[in-house]
């Protein structure tokens, strides 16, 4: 048995809860069995809030979570994480879909399938903080700022010290 996800974007399920329209609206309204990837009719729609958008952040997410055969082709991701297959694709809004189903043949319960991805966005965080962090070090001296220290927290939160440089 598998699960479908669909991944909304924080700030698209916000404003969609709030309406009660958007992706989480025809969710609710399609809560009937769809058809999976692979056909038949065991499927069901769930929605999680996510961050995700770049498929490059997101591969590498994957495979820091054990996805070792994670591999983007023609925009759809594959991975085997705990031998759960993920098979993410966006949809026609744009949102990331995953379709989880394990290898084994059991099911893959909602509450599971919901804590993979909440692992897969916090892996993609990380990865979405250090490409940012690596932009600001490479652009601060150009944009007028010296960085003066760096650091990093127990939960790998990373602090910057900036100070603006006096052209004077």
């Amino acid at each position: 048995m598998s699960i479908s996800l669909i991944l909304l974007p924080a700030a698209l399920a916000a404003a969609a809860a709030v309406g009660g329209t958007g992706a989480l609206g025809a969710i609710a309204l399609n809560s009937g069995a769809t058809s999976g990837p692979r056909g038949g009719s065991e499927a069901v729609p769930i929605a999680v809030q996510t961050r995700m958008k770049d498929p490059d952040l997101l591969a590498a997410a994957l495979a820091d979570l054990g996805g070792a055969d994670a591999a983007l082709v023609d925009g759809v991701l594959t991975a085997t994480i705990d031998d759960v297959e993920i098979v993410m694709s966006r949809t026609a809004d744009g949102v990331w879909g995953a379709h989880l189903s394990r290898l084994d043949g059991h099911e893959v319960t909602e509450a599971e399938a919901t804590a993979l991805m909440m692992r897969v966005d916090a892996a993609y965080a990380r990865h979405v903080q250090r490409a940012v962090a690596e932009r600001i070090r490479s652009r601060a001296d150009q944009a007028g700022f010296e960085l003066v220290s760096e650091t990093r927290d127990e939960d790998d939160t990373v602090t910057m010290v900036l100070n603006v440089r006096d052209y004077a």
